[in-house]
């Protein structure tokens, strides 16, 4: 361990200290409203805690970071294992899916913090430069790498039972209505 003074704390010696937007991707999403969708099934993600409606195509890859920009949830993050497409947000990506998980969890991690950064009274705001100045301790490849191993089949597999639920849940709000009234019977 050494010392770091930008942080004020010890930090294993081959680690190193960088702002977000010095590693990562920090992008404002593309303003679209519900009236400038086209059918589709693709999530916009806005200023809410979840999506806000669909569009008919994405603007950001699957295993995206997002962090409502406005409103009552402005610095909420939120994480996609899907295409989305990036409204009223700002996006975080790595280099690769396994930078973006480390990122992630790092974010969540100093949630309050982004959370407190939101300004104005009326309608509170986070903005991309509010996030790339943050700082973030760069783990050495090897930690990368190994952390990789285990958390990329884990995320697959996240996302595949997401993907489940959602089918099993459509069936269900399918056949339920018809077993209530009749239609169909359970033997």
């Amino acid at each position: 361990m050494v010392y770091n003074t930008k942080l004020n704390r010890e930090i294993p010696a081959d680690w190193k200290v960088e702002t977000i937007g010095e590693y990562a991707e920090v992008l404002k999403g593309d303003l679209i409203t519900a009236n400038d969708t086209e059918a589709g099934s693709c999530k916009v993600v806005a200023a809410g805690l979840d999506f806000s409606y669909t569009h008919s195509k994405s603007n950001r890859a699957k295993n995206t970071i997002t962090i409502s920009g406005s409103g009552a949830n402005a610095g909420y993050i939120n994480f996609w294992r899907e295409p989305v497409f990036a409204s009223d947000c700002i996006t975080v990506r790595g280099k690769s899916d396994t930078e973006t998980l480390l990122l992630l969890h790092h974010l969540r991690f100093i949630q309050a913090h982004i959370l407190k950064q939101a300004t104005g009274s009326a309608q509170p705001h986070v903005y991309p430069s509010d996030i790339r100045i943050l700082d973030y301790v760069v783990p050495e490849d090897a930690v990368i790498d190994r952390f990789g191993e285990f958390a990329i089949p884990l995320n697959d597999l996240v996302a595949n039972n997401l993907s489940e639920n959602q089918q099993l849940t459509e069936l269900r709000d399918w056949l339920l209505p018809m077993l209530m009234n009749g239609q169909v019977t359970v033997a």
